[in-house]
């Protein structure tokens, strides 16, 4: 799996282990980079994603509530 450094290209400041891990327990399966030519499209249950907002939105979690900021508070 990459390190959220790798990830920070797709939406700076978003702590993205807190991110996964929040929606691996919600969604009961693991979230992983889809098969492809696009290698920031994430898998879930067999839906692609492109974005850590969008993945966020469709698990109805916000994804300010996964900045950096928020979490160091």
């Amino acid at each position: 799996m990459k390190t959220a450094k790798e990830y920070s290209d797709r939406d700076p400041g978003v702590d993205v282990e807190a991110l996964l891990a929040a929606i691996n327990e919600i969604s009961e399966s693991e979230v992983r980079f889809a098969d492809g030519d696009d290698p920031n499209r994430l898998s879930v249950n067999g839906h692609d994603y492109h974005t850590w907002r969008e993945l966020a939105e469709a698990f109805e979690l916000d994804v300010h509530d996964f900045s950096v900021s928020e979490i160091n508070r």
